[in-house]
């Protein structure tokens, strides 16, 4: 047993550069990875409510009335427009 714990210790030795760089690059590209994801959803709550705020600002417009020349026209509440097309016949 402990022949092979000493093996292991001297191969060890030999790559402990390239296992060292292997694990610094395991812990970067955890550690962008991790970022992303947090980017992610930090960009997609912020999407929906954008999109909440957006959406009843235009709800909000188009309940407003419009006060363009063409919709200003006056419905004949009253039935006069009625009477003067009658007393002109």
């Amino acid at each position: 047993m402990s022949q092979e714990k000493v093996n292991r210790y001297k191969e060890y030795k030999a790559h402990r550069k390239e296992i060292l760089a292997k694990e610094k690059r395991k812990k970067l590209i955890a550690r962008i990875t991790g970022w992303t994801l947090l980017a992610l959803v930090v960009v997609g709550i912020a999407g929906g409510i954008g999109w909440n705020v957006w959406s009843k600002y235009q709800a909000e417009l188009a309940a407003r009335p419009t006060y363009q020349a063409s919709a200003m026209i006056i419905s004949d509440l009253t039935g006069m427009l009625d009477e003067e097309t009658e007393a002109a016949e």
